[in-house]
This record gives C-alpha cells, sequence and structure tokens, in this order.
C-alpha cells in the first residue's frame, strides 16, 4: 500500500509591529522566486484584510492569531511567546520556520533531506558555543546568564532559532514544550531558553550548514554594503566563509526595528525583482 508523502510548508512569524509584516513579505516573495511550490504561511495578530487578499495571489497565506491578554499585558516579547509555540500553529507534517529578516536568494528544496537524520535540524549559531552566546547577551538578565551557565555546557553547541526544521511529532511537539516552558521562566531571550531545552530534552539535532542561514554581517562586509558595528567581531569567529554562490538563505541576525534598511538593502541588490514586487504590493496597502 503507499503511503501519501509528507506535507511541507514554511511559516513566518510577524507579530505586533508593521516592521515585521513587511521584511516577512519581502522573504515570502523571495521564497517564492526560488522554490514556487512551497505553501508559505505568515503568522500575524496585525489584521489588514487588503495585504491578505493581494498575497493570496501569489500563494502566500496570513494566518491570523490571537495573542491572550495576559500576554500583551505582561510586557513581553509577542513575537517570542509565538515562535516558542510554533508547534501549535504549524499545519504541516514538516516545517520550515524562517525569522521574518532571512532572504532566500537560491532554492532550498532539498532542506527537508536534513530531517533523515532527525526530527529536528538546526543550524550553529554565529556564536558557535553556549559560553560565547552568554558573554555576548549582556541585554539579558545576569539571572539567566548564570541559570543557563548552571545547566549548559560553556563549550557545548549553540544552536540558532532563526531558522528552525522539525517534524510534527512527539519528540518534535516535545521540544517546543520544553522551549516555552523555559522562555516562560524569564520572557526575555529565546535563545538562551532553546539552549536549555535542547539539553534538558536530550533531543538529537540535525546540523544545517551556515549556507541555509548566512549571517548578514559576513555578507555587508563582501558585497561592500553599508557596515555594522559587528561584522569584525563575527568574521574573526568564522573566518572558513563558504563561497557566495553557494549561499541559499540570508540572516539579517539583527533587531528588524534597527535594521529594516539593511535588510531592504540586501534584498534589492540580490532578489530584485521579488523585492520589487513585494514592496509595490505592500506600498498599495493602507496600515
Amino acid at each position: 500500500m503507499k503511503t501519501q508523502p509528507p506535507t511541507q510548508g514554511v511559516i513566518y512569524c510577524a507579530v505586533d509591529l508593521w516592521s515585521y509584516v513587511e521584511s516577512a513579505v519581502i522573504s515570502a516573495f523571495a521564497l517564492r522566486q526560488v522554490s514556487p511550490k512551497l505553501p508559505i504561511i505568515i503568522l500575524s495578530n496585525l489584521k489588514n484584510k487588503e495585504l491578505q487578499e493581494q498575497l493570496y495571489e501569489f500563494n502566500i497565506v496570513i494566518k491570523p492569531i490571537l495573542i491572550p491578554e495576559k500576554e500583551k499585558q505582561g510586557n513581553v516579547m509577542i513575537s517570542r511567546w509565538t515562535k516558542t509555540r510554533l508547534h501549535t500553529f504549524t499545519e504541516f507534517d514538516e516545517t520550515l520556520y524562517l525569522d521574518a529578516d532571512i532572504l532566500p536568494v537560491k532554492p532550498i528544496d532539498e532542506i527537508w533531506s536534513f530531517l533523515q537524520f532527525a526530527n529536528t535540524a538546526l543550524t550553529i549559531d554565529p556564536y558557535p558555543t553556549i559560553s560565547q552566546l552568554i558573554s555576548k547577551f549582556t541585554h539579558v538578565s545576569q539571572v539567566e546568564r548564570t541559570y543557563t551557565s548552571k545547566i549548559c555546557d560553556g563549550d557545548s553547541v549553540q544552536f540558532n532559532g532563526g531558522l528552525i526544521l522539525w517534524r510534527n511529532n512527539y519528540d518534535g511537539n516535545t521540544l517546543f514544550e520544553t522551549w516555552h516552558k523555559e522562555w516562560s521562566r524569564f520572557k526575555q531571550q529565546d535563545q538562551l531558553a532553546l539552549s536549555r531545552a535542547i539539553q534538558e530534552t536530550k533531543t538529537k539535532i540535525a546540523d544545517i550548514p551556515s549556507t541555509y542561514n548566512y549571517p548578514i554581517p559576513f555578507l555587508l562586509n563582501r558585497l561592500n554594503i553599508s557596515q555594522i558595528e559587528e561584522i569584525e567581531q563575527l568574521n574573526k569567529l568564522k573566518p572558513d566563509l563558504p563561497k557566495l554562490r553557494d549561499i541559499k538563505l540570508i540572516h539579517c541576525y539583527q533587531s528588524i526595528t534597527l535594521y529594516s534598511n539593511i535588510f531592504k538593502e540586501v534584498a534589492i541588490r540580490l532578489m530584485p525583482d521579488a523585492t520589487e514586487k513585494a514592496l509595490r504590493c505592500l506600498k498599495s496597502i493602507k496600515k
């Protein structure tokens, strides 16, 4: 008896701020160009019927989500509340989550093959160990950093939460449930909470190459685009950079609210047709 292949799709999270919606739409249009058959869903609590209708023509769906009032009033980043609960929003057997500031530049259809090695697949963070990330995240409370260092060995691998590929099963859902529990302890940085969740659940993680989550700071240096402070520091951490022609997904790794212009600049440079369509669509609607 033949079995149906698993359903596969991509989801974004764009909540609370219009800048996240703009970036997610640009990314989705770029993804639609390089991998035209992939279903795309943008999770958002910002209702805009006109935008929903326009994106539907490109087979891009905005899925409205409701944020509990207690979370809205809790002075937390709603995007992180949503991100750590992605398993409750997906409708696919196998899901690829992309941060809104990730730009597809090459077909990504082969990424699903990494799920043959584990139920969850991630890329290693530009700060590749727990100790490096903890020292970097000085904006996170000392209490959380100390708590994390007691649970996770300093030299253990630090995975990045900007790209998450997972299979919708018990193991995948358990990791998300634990991630949300760990994030809820401090309701600050989701990245450290992810490290604690991986450690607690002993989840096996398949390692996706950095070509699928390539930092924009590295790229700015190589394309000679506007610089940002972390380029030199990051380049010291990863001197063995892949060739530009091999890069499939580029990640801003910064706050969209601060670096949206850099993201757009790179998008216009590398994916001009898709970016033009996205910006034309966004410009034509009322926020």
